[in-house]
């Protein structure tokens, strides 16, 4: 635990740099330091960032601020977008989900370009001054444009520095109150806050001790300055020293543009019930004109706020933004108690815009997880399918071998693969042709041989050199031992009732010997 708890406040103007420091000791002993710098602006080159940094910078490095490790800056509200929805639920795990989808149908812009922060608001007091039972809750949103935080942090740091928090400069003046109110002051519920500065008028409208209303008026103390000079024909330095030793009531036509505005928005913004507001607090730079808070509380119907509502000589008026920055509820705690309770209310648009950064880098991280995830599934298909293909490729292989050695045991080893039925078709016409030596179409070759054959003599050896069968005619050519033989052959097949027109066409001796060579013609009768 820190002795000293410490926070400083910057409030960026258009025509002047705010600081305040604020510490607190362990006994409780508080310090309070305010800083301040003007910065000419009617020069174009007086807006230029590069110049806006150095003096930033020096601002910070004379006042010796670059020693603390916790400085709160502000956004303005006219670069957010800022409303106060209702809801007919308390769950806050449904609020943090339903609530990006219903500033995402009231701003026109993509939902991924915002940093949408939700405040949910305790419920009003009743009129007896207890709390309000409610089934449902208030949700004060902001929705900041991230291009607009990136570009306010990318300003600090070319000026070396770091915040701890971004919150918004309405809200910085509610925390005043709140603030106020910690400390014992009897701050009314009821407010209306404005803060009239150099170029514009930050207001907020606080019901029932809760932020409703946060705005911003593009009108400032330099559109009063700038009046005067018109008025007056001089120039804006001597309008502005004439505007400090002027009242009120010489320029309340100079005021009406913004109590104009004023008016307008009390009316949109709390419509029926604009008389619950009881008082008006105006700080600001431009507070410094004499009687400007009772004038304006006086045009407005409210009651300007003083001593008895807490509001006394201390007051932080012209610094009232960079002491709420100052006193950030999530960062200075109340005295003697550590912790944060749930009705301190803060805004810290940084922590959305690292949360939905982190998210974001996170979303990139799963993409890039899940685009490797792919890539590996791809790469895995494609090694499954080669292996598959690489299988059935060999299977393939496997069985044409199988077939062909099948297909050479059938049509011999010549054969080519491929023309199995033409193979198939030669060689049943081969078979055809040697069927064809020992029958015919008729079926009457084999007969007519058997009935030769067993016409020959029994007994009698003879040796076939040449069988011709051609039809019915049968003609041999044979060896037998003798003429004899010769000559029973030829009477054995004469006398047979089944042959007819026996002839031997030549009977010789052979080379060997009891060797005859013989030649016989046999036609047989068909049965």
């Amino acid at each position: 635990m820190a002795i000293v708890n410490e926070c400083v406040g910057l409030d960026i103007g258009q025509t002047g740099l705010k600081a305040v420091r604020f510490r607190r000791r362990l006994s409780g002993r508080e310090t309070i330091d305010y800083f301040q710098h003007p910065m000419p602006f009617s020069r174009p080159e007086d807006l230029d960032p590069a110049r806006r940094v150095k003096s930033l910078r020096g601002f910070l490095w004379q006042n010796g601020l670059y020693g603390t490790d916790r400085l709160v800056t502000a956004i303005p509200c006219q670069d957010l977008f800022v409303r106060t929805l209702s809801f007919p639920f308390k769950d806050s795990t449904k609020l943090a989900q339903v609530v990006p989808f219903e500033v995402e149908n009231l701003v026109p812009m993509p939902l991924e370009d915002l940093a949408v922060g939700s405040l949910v608001l305790p419920p009003g007091p009743t009129a007896e001054g207890t709390v309000r039972e409610s089934k449902g809750s208030d949700v004060l949103v902001t929705a900041a444009p991230r291009d607009k935080v990136a570009e306010h942090l990318r300003f600090l740091a070319q000026a070396d520095v770091e915040p701890s928090a971004i919150n918004v400069d309405a809200m910085a003046l509610f925390s005043v109150t709140q603030f106020l109110q910690e400390e014992g002051a009897t701050v009314p519920q009821d407010l209306a806050i404005i803060d009239v500065g150099a170029s514009k008028t930050t207001l907020c409208l606080v019901q029932g001790g809760r932020p409703l209303v946060l705005r911003t008026i593009l009108w400032g103390g330099n559109h009063l300055t700038h009046a005067l000079a018109v008025r007056h024909a001089c120039s804006f330095a001597d309008a502005e020293r004439r505007k400090r030793t002027m009242t009120v009531d010489q320029v309340d036509r100079l005021l009406e543009p913004i109590l104009k505005e004023l008016r307008i928005t009390l009316q949109a913004h709390l419509g029926n019930e604009r008389n619950r507001l009881t008082h008006c607090w105006v700080c600001g730079g431009g507070a410094k004109l004499q009687e400007i808070g009772e004038y304006i509380s006086r045009q407005l119907g409210l009651y300007p706020v003083g001593p008895r509502q807490g509001f006394g000589a201390e007051t932080p008026r012209a610094f009232s933004i960079a002491f709420g920055l100052a006193i950030h509820p999530k960062i200075i705690r109340p005295r003697w108690r550590f912790t944060s309770s749930p009705m301190e209310l803060a805004i810290d648009l940084k922590g959305v815009a690292d949360a939905a950064s982190s998210d974001r880098t996170t979303s990139k991280q799963d993409r890039r997880l899940a685009i490797a995830a792919g890539l590996i599934i791809a790469v895995l298909v494609i090694i499954d399918f080669s292996i598959h293909f690489m299988l059935h490729d060999q299977r393939v292989t496997r069985l044409k071998t199988a077939l062909h050695s099948q297909y050479e045991q059938f049509f011999g080893a010549g054969a080519a693969p491929g023309e199995e039925l033409d193979q198939a078709q030669y060689r049943i016409g081969v078979l055809d042709k040697a069927l064809a030596v020992v029958d015919t179409a008729d079926g009457n070759v084999l007969r007519t041989l058997s009935t030769f054959v067993k016409q020959l003599p029994p007994g009698t050896m003879v040796k076939v050199r040449e069988l011709t069968v051609d039809g019915a005619a049968i003609l041999m050519e044979g060896e037998t031992t003798s003429f004899d033989a010769v000559e029973r052959l030829k009477q054995t097949f004469a006398s047979s009732p089944q042959s007819k027109d026996v002839a031997v066409t030549e009977t010789r001796v052979g080379a060997g010997p009891n060797q005859v060579v013989f030649r016989i013609t046999v036609t047989v009768e068909k049965s």
